[in-house]
Parts: C-alpha cells; structure tokens; sequence
C-alpha cells in the first residue's frame, strides 16, 4: 500500500496531466489513442488509479510539448535546469549542432551590437524590431 506522501504526489501528477491536455485542447480518448493506449487505462493516469511509467511520462511530454518538470512538479523555466543533465545532453550534440548553436551565438550578439530592442507583439506580429 502506497504511503500518504506518494498519494498525494500522484494525484498532483495526475491533476497537473489533465490541466496540460485540456490546455492543449486534447480529449481523454484523443490522449489514449496517441499514446497507444487504451481509454480506460489514461482515464487511470488522470485519476490518480496508476502511476505514469518512465516510458508514457517520455510520450505524454513528446505529444504535449512539454517539459516532465511541468508534469511533475508543476514547474518549468531556467531556475529548473539540472546542470549536470544539461552537460551530459550537450556532450551528446553533433560538430553540426554545435556549429548552430555558435552560429546562432554570433547572430545574437550581432543584434545587439545594432540595437536590436524587442517590441510588444500583436496577435499575428513579428517580435523583432530594430
């Protein structure tokens, strides 16, 4: 039998997944069918009967487009990121990948030195201006 603690985390993972797929406009069928599975059993994950495996938190993440730290806790953003995670993907990048992202370094830095500013955007708007 799980703890209280567990519980309570899994119904907070399970309310955070269904706040996510409604955000995206997603029904409780259309979830199950992408993720393969079926529609009781995401019911399941959503009510807190079952925990989200590794395997389904990857594809839930992949299908929503969204960070697990969001799914788990409920947080996203640069105060988030695990250093050492970040390496270890970073290590994992192409010579070309590295080329882009240096290339987009200089880019950055370019505009910058031009006086780039960001303006607020409108609804169907670029955000650049200079």
């Amino acid at each position: 039998m799980k703890n209280m603690k567990d519980l309570h985390e899994q119904m907070e993972i399970a309310e955070r997944l269904q706040l996510v797929r409604s955000a995206k406009g997603l029904t409780q069928r259309e979830m199950a069918n992408s993720l393969c599975m079926s529609y009781y059993t995401y019911v399941k994950l959503e009510n807190a009967s079952h925990g989200i495996t590794t395997k389904n938190l990857m594809k839930i993440c992949k299908l929503l487009n969204v960070s697990s730290d969001l799914i788990l806790f409920g947080e996203t953003g640069k105060e988030n990121v695990n250093f050492d995670e970040y390496i270890r993907c970073a290590m994992l990048l192409s010579d070309k990948g590295i080329d882009a992202i240096e290339d987009s370094v200089v880019h950055v830095r370019k505009l910058r030195e031009s006086g780039w500013q960001e303006k607020p955007v409108k609804s169907g708007e670029a955000a650049l201006a200079k």
